[in-house]
């Protein structure tokens, strides 16, 4: 069977198109926030949000692999808030001084996802350690992969996936796309889908904890609207876990 390349359409920045500065605007409280993939759907009402408390201010959101998102910031990039998929990654960043004092806004578990109709009959993550199943889980290096990792290890097993995706995102569309029968994402990812997949619990699946860096002052806002009632409302309505 061939192997499908490497899924990359999540390895791009993608910016949400709610605003357009940076977080060189002179409005006040203006900020960009560098926040994993998973984040996408959850961060357009709370910028919404942000906005609508702070007149005048505009958010520009940058998505993607959580790693890659440290890497911009370590190679120079800048940002107001860092929010990353899980404390490993997050630790990284604080090391290499490009973030500081982190604390966890939101949880997440991993998932099974699988196309309408379940063609490839999987029932759990066994699936995922067959050479030739038509899997896909995320990079080893990036939050999602480390956690699908993690959930097949506990059973004894290693994956055998046709593809490592470079995000959540990207494995997420490797299924509904058709190219994968299954794929390792988190719930929200699951749920943002609608019907266009069908998911698969994992027992006792790993929890990704969210930490997030205010990297400015002007950044702290938007860390303690995520870590308020209002933006704990928010996540648990994109069905995020509370932190």
């Amino acid at each position: 069977m061939k192997k499908l390349a490497v899924v990359a359409v999540a390895a791009m920045t993608v910016v949400l198109p709610l605003s357009g500065c940076s977080n060189d605007d002179s409005s006040p409280g203006s900020i960009r926030v560098l926040a994993a993939a998973s984040l996408v759907d959850v961060l357009k009402p709370m910028v919404a949000a942000y906005e609508h408390n702070n007149p005048g201010a505009k958010v520009q959101v940058d998505t993607g692999a959580s790693s890659a998102l440290v890497q911009k910031l370590t190679s120079g990039a800048k940002g107001d808030v860092l929010v990353t998929a899980d404390e490993a990654t997050m630790t990284k960043a604080v090391d290499a001084g490009v973030a500081k004092n982190p604390h966890v806004v939101a949880t997440n578990r991993l998932v099974i996802v699988v196309p309408k109709g379940n063609p490839g009959k999987v029932t759990d993550v066994r699936y995922f350690t067959v050479p030739g199943n038509r899997s896909v889980v995320c990079a080893s290096e990036v939050p999602c992969g480390r956690a699908a990792e993690k959930a097949i290890a506990a059973i004894g097993g290693t994956p055998h996936p046709i593809s490592r995706a470079v995000d959540v995102r990207a494995a997420l569309g490797s299924v509904t796309s058709g190219e994968a029968d299954a794929a390792l994402v988190y719930a929200t990812d699951a749920k943002s889908a609608g019907d266009k997949v069908e998911t698969i619990p994992i027992p006792d699946a790993p929890v990704n904890k969210y930490p997030a860096s205010a990297l400015t002052e002007q950044g702290q806002l938007f860390v303690d609207l995520l870590a308020g009632p209002e933006g704990q409302r928010i996540f648990q309505e994109a069905g995020f876990g509370p932190a």
